[in-house]
């Protein structure tokens, strides 16, 4: 059992060729500086949720700031993470093309610049073109790290980084909803919600210094391959059709329009999988290495991390909203009813490892047991009559929620991408953060429909919407159980 959930397959193959059709690749020799390069690394998946995260808190303070327009809004605090979704399927592949060291300089120096043109931004419209742009960069450095550490680092060793990859992520995500709040409360220099974009850049240009000296360019996977351009195209366009109605799912505008937007959206995602079997049979460049779904371990994997991002984002929003909404915290406070959550994400992702060595695959099934008790204790504490008891319980349930978090995040990821062959781990790990993305967009979209009421003039209904995101987290709960079973019968077939 205690091989069940461990990275160490040299790359999967399907049939008797590789998944992408390519040619297979021999590992590369072992980086003895390694573990800096790690440190340096780990700065990209932090940044990404952070800057994703930190303005649902800091909106407010930019809202005082230029006035914004209900569209204006949207974007700022959308636009971002739109263009992350749609760009990381090709962003993982611009590493396998190019090389991922390279791409994620890149991708870092970008994400500086346009974070320093956030902090800078004169106007409504000079803010929404440099967070689309920082998530375009976003969305070309974050699939190369978990491609790095898949190529990079001995089989006996990717647990333990991942877990340190895990770790990154959920505290960008949740630091980046405790400094939202609170750095603009602060108004360091006066400068009030700039600060928030500020902390970026200093982090990426170390980065870009450091790297080169801690890690060597790595020969392109897939190199003399061109850009498969009409995929990439399909790829953006079919995402965004499905994506950009959902934002409007509530209002009565959706219909018929966004249904029709959305209907063309899934006709696009049809062609584009289509066109890409095409090429991959062909041996041609190709966006997505469509053998990977005839792995059951990857797909359920892959449903898995659906699921729980489904549950897990747009919970963190409506909590935000609630605390400030209902209990009359100021963003800063909200932010800090996150702390919890942050301190056992760190102590779950290092136990993780040592637990699934002890225990199984057992443990991938009560991590998300976890995370779907810890985000109950929301709408229990809602119910509770006295201010102290619920707040006291809501603390509870952010601690027991990220500890969850914390372990089933390394444990899932490498699960997953144990499964990619090295030549297609970007293009592997950039199908697994467009799945976070997606999901976060749907789950937001379903959790409107129950948050807003029918009658305007009613309140927002947090309690119902709550338990709409504890519902799916129980579903993720299913099939976690699914999925380690599908792994057990792999590991004795």
């Amino acid at each position: 059992m205690a091989e069940e959930l461990v990275g160490d397959k040299p790359g999967v193959r399907l049939g008797n060729r590789p998944a992408s059709g390519g040619p297979s690749t021999a590992p590369p020799p072992l980086n003895p500086r390694r573990r800096q390069a790690l440190a340096l690394l780990l700065v990209g998946p932090f940044l990404s949720l952070f800057d994703q995260f930190c303005v649902n808190l800091a909106a407010p303070s930019i809202n005082q700031s230029f006035r914004l327009s209900p569209f204006e809004f949207q974007a700022v605090v959308g636009g971002y993470g739109l263009v992350y979704g749609l760009g990381l399927i090709t962003g993982g592949r611009l590493g396998d093309l190019f090389g991922r060291r390279r791409m994620y300089q890149a991708g870092i120096a970008v994400f500086a610049v346009t974070s320093l043109a956030c902090a800078l931004a004169w106007s409504p419209s000079s803010l929404i073109a440099a967070r689309l742009a920082q998530g375009a960069a976003a969305a070309v450095l974050q699939p190369q790290v978990l491609a790095l550490i898949r190529t990079q680092f001995p089989p006996a060793e990717q647990q333990k980084a991942l877990s340190w990859f895990a770790l990154s992520m959920s505290l960008g995500m949740v630091l980046g909803q405790i400094l939202g709040g609170a750095l603009p409360t602060w108004d360091l220099l006066g400068l009030g919600w700039r600060p928030v974009f500020l902390v970026a850049v200093p982090l990426c240009l170390a980065v870009f210094l450091l790297l080169p000296a801690t890690l060597d360019a790595d020969r392109p996977a897939l190199a003399g391959r061109g850009i498969d351009i009409t995929g990439a195209v399909l790829s953006a366009v079919s995402m965004a059709c499905v994506l950009l109605p959902l934002a409007a799912v509530r209002e009565w505008s959706f219909l018929p329009g966004g249904l029709v937007v959305c209907l063309v959206g899934f006709l696009l995602t049809a062609v584009f999988v289509r066109n890409q079997r095409a090429k991959v049979r062909q041996g041609r460049s190709a966006v997505l290495p469509t053998g990977l779904f005839a792995v059951p371990v990857f797909v359920h994997g892959v449903l898995l991390n659906f699921l729980l991002y489904m549950a897990s984002v747009p919970f963190a929003v409506v909590l935000a909203l609630y605390l400030q909404d209902e209990a009359g915290l100021s963003s800063a406070e909200a932010g800090l009813v996150f702390t919890p959550a942050a301190v056992a994400i760190a102590v779950g992702s290092r136990i993780a490892v040592p637990l699934r060595a002890r225990f199984g695959g057992s443990v991938l099934v009560a991590s998300a047991a976890l995370i779907a008790l810890g985000l109950a204790a929301a709408p229990a504490a809602s119910a509770l009559d006295s201010d102290g008891a619920s707040l006291a319980l809501l603390l509870v349930g952010m601690a027991v929620y990220g500890w969850g978090n914390g372990m089933i995040v390394p444990l899932l990821t490498g699960t997953v991408m144990s499964r990619v062959p090295p030549q297609d781990a970007g293009a592997g790990a950039g199908v697994l953060a467009t799945t976070q993305q997606l999901a976060a967009a749907l789950g937001i979209a379903v959790v409107g429909i129950v948050l807003y009421p029918s009658e305007p003039a009613s309140g927002l209904r947090y309690t119902p919407a709550l338990i709409a995101e504890v519902g799916i987290a129980a579903l993720a709960v299913v099939l976690a159980a699914r999925l380690a079973a599908v792994v057990r019968r792999g590991a004795t077939a």
